[in-house]
């Protein structure tokens, strides 16, 4: 068989289990992979802080994907290579950029039918003049947004990795490793925010009197309605998921109730909350709040924080048949 240009047929793979663990044999790559052995792949995407995509066009004499638009750089591992040593060898062969990826893990890895292939995200502001493309390999390459990908993908001149729309949406929601970026806001709820705040308040019920039963969570979140139509509901999130929650009164310049998830506290939240709240009540006039009294066990962390905040102890009274204590604002 003539072999193309750029296909080295020779090249040898170490040999994988399902498991992913190397067998010690060697595959030729030309050759069929022995049934129940697989291989290592890795592809690697470039983006610039702009959220474009480095791609490449593979040459027309390739034997897979021919000519087609592809991400920044892919290959399969060779002997002796682990997978960050094959994503630096690949972006070096094919685009002649030297990338350090010895402290670099894959964002994920996917399964193929004849191996594993890992992905690794790179964020690089890349001078296009300054490559040197591999003419056996690429035959350009150029940066590209998501509504271009998506559109070339649609032409059918772009592989068609089902995935790849996803890839513009990692930038600020995740790090190159996987990591989730934590980013924190507050504003003021809608009915949109609904399923997500009353999923938080599943998991923050059994904080509060009277919201033990299915029937109060009921009447609770017919509450919670009422509060996101008139304004007065605050709410904190962590990307989109709600994390924290503030109900008020305008009227009567009271805090209904205030909540923050357990593994978010201690990071100011509450506090963010009770300022956006301010926005709305103005100043000039106490604002009230029921809490724990003291002494209870759930007490500690709330008095304190409205202590923080220029709150004073006042009246003890009963709500839904549990102590607690009104805490005036002081002017």
């Amino acid at each position: 068989m003539q072999q193309m240009p750029g296909e080295n047929t020779e090249e040898l793979w170490d040999l994988y289990t399902v498991d992913r663990e190397k067998t010690g044999e060697t595959h030729r790559r030309a050759d069929e992979l022995p049934q129940g052995k697989y291989h290592l792949a890795v592809h690697v995407c470039i983006f610039n802080s702009k959220n474009q995509l480095l791609i490449q066009q593979r040459q027309p004499f390739k034997k897979d994907w021919p000519n087609m638009w592809d991400i920044s750089a892919a290959g399969s591992a060779v002997t002796g290579d682990n997978s960050a040593a094959a994503a630096q060898r690949e972006v070096l062969e094919e685009l002649g950029l030297d990338i350090d990826f010895s402290d670099a893990r894959p964002f994920f890895t996917m399964n193929f039918s004849g191996g594993f292939d890992d992905f690794y995200i790179v964020r690089q502001d890349v001078d296009l003049r300054s490559l040197r493309l591999q003419k056996e390999e690429v035959r350009q390459v150029k940066w590209a947004d998501k509504k271009e990908v998506i559109k070339m993908q649609a032409q059918g001149i772009m592989i068609p990795y089902w995935f790849l729309d996803r890839f513009f949406d990692i930038q600020g929601s995740y790090d190159y490793q996987g990591e989730r970026i934590h980013t924190l806001t507050t504003g003021f709820a809608g009915i949109g925010h609904l399923e997500s705040w009353m999923n938080f308040a599943e998991i923050i019920r059994n904080d509060f009197p009277g919201m033990e039963t299915e029937q109060a969570m009921d009447r609770y979140c017919d509450t919670v309605i009422g509060h996101m139509k008139e304004g007065s509901a605050v709410y904190a999130a962590d990307g989109r998921m709600i994390i924290g929650t503030l109900l008020f009164s305008k009227e009567e310049h009271k805090i209904g109730c205030l909540a923050v998830h357990p593994q978010y506290r201690r990071r100011g939240i509450a506090r963010q909350m009770v300022q956006l709240m301010m926005t709305k009540l103005g100043h000039g006039k106490a604002v009230t709040v029921e809490t724990f009294r003291e002494g209870d066990k759930r007490a500690a962390a709330a008095r304190a924080f409205y202590s923080s905040l220029g709150f004073v102890p006042g009246e003890e009274r009963f709500y839904e048949g549990y102590p607690v204590q009104e805490l005036i604002q002081q002017l």
